[in-house]
């Protein structure tokens, strides 16, 4: 097939044919397709949308181009859950160990940052010693063992869709409904779960920036599970603001912890428990919120964090250690006006991590763990001009000062008060 004339095709809005999108596939993974000609096609599809014909098939090729889990000699309900992505975004380190401490094997193949979003694996990454780079033997071992495993993709699992998610983040693709299903499906699908429960978000840091298109979203990802034969769900959630008062590589993970240590923000906790009760009630539990509510009191929920950490090679007593990337600059966020929060453009408080050092612009690019910010007014919230409504921080002066003036620019101010959305929209 000539590469030249399938980008063509897409453009024009055709829909390829099933070997087509094999092929494009294959010859991408093998190397015969360049990354410029696979980031046209994948511009073409952004702009142009794809059929359901050709969706199935896109998240079958991805899943064929490896390996399909298979956990069912285990004896409980095997299930996980997954995020559209937003800024703050830690549920998945504080919802998996809970899951997991109520009985539901939790197998969770999760992602690095993509464009303005951050990344679980970053996070995770920055727990010293923590390996989420494990072969599938290991990864299925812990899950019997452990109850859950949060790691990386491998070159076994959807090694088609791997290479793409690199290249989307760098070409301005993330946003597309095809993309992002066949992305997040063919994962979860190859991991060999029963259960799906998924958190579309939408809003001013979604990728999905109305609810229109957000509900679309759903609308497929549901579709394709059913498709598979995997109980799927999916609720739509308020992304409009960050998610808790943190945001930034290991900010979110000592903000995850103190989640779990009873001391969460309010929105993260929410959010976390009733996903996390959701899965519980795709496994047949009789009352799903008592049994995550139970599990976060008891302390349960926390020691199976330290459980996971531990057996992926990880030191659970850094998650308690203060000291450990404390950055080397800190900024004060002062209230430009007074007035009550009125907006938050939280694509742009993504973009300003970035700037802090704890996003990528580049593949290749490092993250710094100590870069971050908090911010400590809430939609709503009234402010009197120079109050210190949060702090920016990282370990470089010149980074972290221009990241603190962008997270100004991110906010708006009004004199009356202002209506709040819930977070849990549908």
């Amino acid at each position: 097939m000539i590469p030249y004339e399938l980008i063509r095709k897409k453009q024009g809005g055709a829909a390829h044919t099933p070997d087509e999108i094999r092929w494009l596939l294959e010859a991408f993974t093998s190397g015969e397709l360049p990354d410029y000609q696979m980031a046209a096609w994948l511009m073409a599809v952004y702009f142009q949308g794809m059929d359901p014909g050709e969706r199935q098939v896109l998240v079958e090729a991805m899943i064929d181009s490896g390996r399909r889990l298979d956990f069912s000699h285990l004896d409980g309900y095997v299930a996980d859950k997954h995020s559209t992505g937003g800024v703050g975004d830690k549920v998945s380190l504080v919802l998996g160990p809970l899951v997991a401490a109520c009985g539901v094997y939790v197998p969770m193949i999760s992602g690095r940052g993509l464009g303005h979003t951050g990344g679980t694996l970053d996070k995770l990454d920055a727990i010293p010693g923590f390996r989420t780079s494990l072969d599938l033997e290991t990864f299925e071992r812990q899950v019997a063992e452990v109850g859950i495993c949060i790691m990386g993709q491998t070159d076994d699992i959807c090694p088609a869709d791997k290479q793409l998610y690199a290249l989307r983040d760098v070409t301005a693709t993330v946003g597309s409904v095809p993309l992002i299903a066949g992305s997040i499906m063919s994962k979860k699908i190859a991991e060999g779960i029963q259960g799906l429960v998924l958190d579309v978000k939408w809003g001013s840091g979604a990728f999905m920036g109305s609810l229109a298109e957000a509900r679309e979203l759903a609308r497929v990802l549901v579709e394709t599970g059913a498709a598979f034969g995997v109980d799927t769900v999916a609720h739509i959630s308020d992304m409009n603001q960050p998610l808790g008062r943190s945001a930034g590589v290991w900010c979110e993970v000592r903000e995850a912890v103190a989640a779990l240590e009873g001391d969460g923000p309010a929105d993260l906790v929410e959010l976390s428990l009733f996903l996390a009760s959701e899965m519980l009630r795709l496994a047949g539990r009789d009352d799903p919120q008592r049994e995550v509510q139970d599990a976060l009191a008891s302390g349960r929920a926390r020691e199976k964090l330290d459980e996971m950490v531990a057996a992926q090679g990880g030191d659970p007593a850094a998650l308690a250690d203060s000291r450990l990337y404390r950055p080397a600059v800190t900024v004060a966020l002062q209230a430009p006006r007074s007035g009550y929060l009125s907006a938050v453009d939280t694509y742009r408080c993504g973009m300003a991590l970035i700037t802090a050092g704890a996003g990528r612009r580049a593949k290749s690019d490092l993250l710094d763990p100590s870069a971050g910010f908090d911010l400590n007014v809430r939609l709503g919230d009234q402010v009197v001009a120079g109050d210190e409504i949060g702090r920016c921080y990282g370990s470089r002066d010149d980074r972290v000062q221009a990241a603190a003036q962008e997270l100004l620019e991110t906010l708006a101010f009004s004199d009356e008060p202002v209506e709040l959305a819930p977070l849990i929209v549908e």
